[in-house]
């Protein structure tokens, strides 16, 4: 059901909404330590300014987290719904320093990937951008093909990632079971190989390379639930890319 608008919350609300969650987030992952696996490719691809622009892709299970943990890295995109959440999370994402994009592959999508296209392919400045490539609504641990697209379009590497911690709170209902690492838990993450897509690459080949990051993403959350002592997730569910 849609509020209506004079129902809405007002603009600054919603700002002081989001002061208040930024202060705390602050306050909450501030007293967690956070290692890094796969340091050389963090170093070389995140930070270095080298190596070219960087589009990183999560499962949404993690997304809360990794938002957090790239908070002091360069020129970062993020892709956010233009939900009514949504507009609290983007305000959100520009107190951490993010460009929100809004859309997301329900709505306004295909608008949305065209402007990251076009913030990811300015030259010059390192630029990162990721999202949930699972997400917005799932299936949990399926991979959307839209961040790929980005990748080729843009020219930017791809790298997968994923993250775990000894202690969270886990969200049993989300679809994603989306955890949060507790204060003063110890968080582990990893990085796939990054990855170039090749711009003449066939819908075939796109598909192939779709489901072989799919099974490294998967690969990669395993690894860091089972290193910090987490119970393997289900099965991703039927496809729907």
């Amino acid at each position: 059901m849609r509020i209506p608008s004079a129902l809405a919350p007002s603009p600054a609300r919603i700002e002081a909404k989001a002061a208040l969650v930024t202060a705390l987030a602050r306050l909450w992952f501030g007293t967690v330590r956070a290692r890094v696996l796969n340091r050389p490719v963090y170093e070389d691809y995140f930070r270095s300014p080298h190596t070219g622009n960087v589009v990183a892709g999560s499962w949404h299970r993690h997304a809360i987290f990794l938002f957090y943990f790239f908070r002091d890295l360069g020129r970062r995109g993020i892709m956010i719904s233009r939900s009514r959440d949504g507009e609290m999370t983007a305000r959100i994402a520009r107190r951490f320093g993010y460009t929100p994009i809004r859309g997301s592959s329900s709505r306004g999508g295909g608008a949305a990937l065209q402007e990251m296209v076009r913030f990811m392919s300015v030259r010059g400045e390192k630029r990162l951008c990721g999202t949930a490539v699972d997400g917005p609504r799932g299936p949990a641990r399926v991979l959307k093909k839209g961040m790929l697209a980005l990748a080729k379009q843009s020219g930017a590497w791809f790298v997968p990632m994923a993250c775990s911690a000894d202690r969270v709170i886990t969200f049993s209902r989300a679809w994603d079971r989306t955890i949060v690492p507790k204060p003063f838990s110890r968080v582990l993450i990893d990085f796939g190989q990054p990855f170039r897509v090749p711009a003449d690459i066939s819908e075939t080949s796109l598909e192939a390379l779709r489901r072989k990051t799919e099974n490294e993403l998967n690969r990669l959350t395993d690894r860091v639930d089972r290193l910090c002592g987490r119970p393997p997730l289900p099965a991703p569910a039927a496809r729907r890319v």
